[in-house]
């Protein structure tokens, strides 16, 4: 397995990139878009020969489901350039977020979200964006979410069978649709049956995790950063450890101390898993004593 994150240090050139990876134990990358392609080159080689894989390349809140006929093509075309793009790198998936049933933005809840239109116009659009550009070796991914597709493994694993391309996989967020108390408190159980049920699609996962204040008569479920919640790793790390090819496991959404703090969390609990994260072995010290403005993955 190999783990990866946002890097806060300012860097001028692919090899202090590098470096800056490898001090943290990554042997995982993010993906950003580079304009010229002598640098894309450049990036690419400097991260294989240093043996961090690329993972993601993001297409986050993008609408395929807008309401406007031409905006959603303008998106959809933003997303084949985006996976064309992840293809030419090396990444291992593009990663977009399923649709909102609203006009010019994304992300708004609506109950026509998970309607079964929606389902079926889903399936139809990451079928044409996969016939378009056709990836080779990057997977198109949909990032798991509460209010909209996919919001649990059964409906992802459905929409895998009926989109039927070999180019779409899995991202798997678990915090993301961990929606309710029972998910809340048995979050490692139901980890488990995300896997099991998905395991064998799953090429990417996300890092973070989450507290719960009970709100009489109802709850609020919140996210926080990873090792500062009731997540339970060490059932996140077993059954992602299991997995063959294991997905990369991508840390998001912290500052710059918060991913200190993160990490010595991550690194203590893969260790009494007998979890040895690939690329991790020559990591620095982690020094918590600068914080860093706030990061969330580059929507770029």
């Amino acid at each position: 397995m190999r783990l990866g994150g946002p890097i806060f240090k300012t860097v001028t050139s692919v090899e202090e990139a590098v470096s800056e990876h490898k001090r943290l134990g990554f042997g995982a990358s993010y993906v950003s878009y580079i304009e010229d392609k002598a640098e894309r080159d450049e990036y690419k080689k400097a991260f294989a020969e240093s043996d961090i894989v690329l993972a993601e390349f993001g297409a986050y809140c993008i609408n395929i489901l807008d309401t406007d006929a031409k905006l959603r093509q303008v998106n959809i075309d933003e997303i084949c350039r985006r996976l064309e793009n992840a293809e030419e790198m090396g990444a291992r998936c593009c990663v977009i977020h399923g649709g909102s049933v609203e006009t010019g933005g994304w992300g708004k809840a609506n109950p026509e979200n998970l309607s079964e239109k929606s389902f079926i116009e889903t399936v139809g659009i990451v079928q044409g964006i996969l016939d378009r550009v056709n990836p080779k070796t990057a997977k198109l991914v949909m990032e798991t979410e509460s209010y909209l597709f996919p919001d649990g493994p059964e409906v992802y694993l459905r929409l895998i069978n009926t989109v039927d391309r070999k180019g779409f996989a899995v991202h798997f967020d678990p915090v993301n649709i961990i929606s309710s108390p029972r998910r809340y408190y048995f979050n490692g159980l139901f980890i488990k049956k995300c896997l099991a049920l998905l395991g064998e699609h799953v090429v990417s996962c996300h890092a973070k995790d989450l507290n719960m204040a009970p709100i009489y008569p109802t709850v609020k479920i919140d996210e926080t950063y990873i090792g500062d919640g009731v997540l339970d790793y060490n059932a996140y790390l077993g059954a992602i450890s299991k997995l063959a090819p294991a997905p990369t496991m991508m840390i998001e959404h912290l500052n710059e101390s918060q991913l200190i703090k993160g990490l010595k969390f991550i690194y203590r609990k893969a260790e009494e898993n007998g979890i040895v994260f690939e690329g991790s072995q020559d990591r620095g010290e982690l020094n918590e004593e600068n914080a860093g403005q706030e990061y969330f993955a580059p929507h770029q």
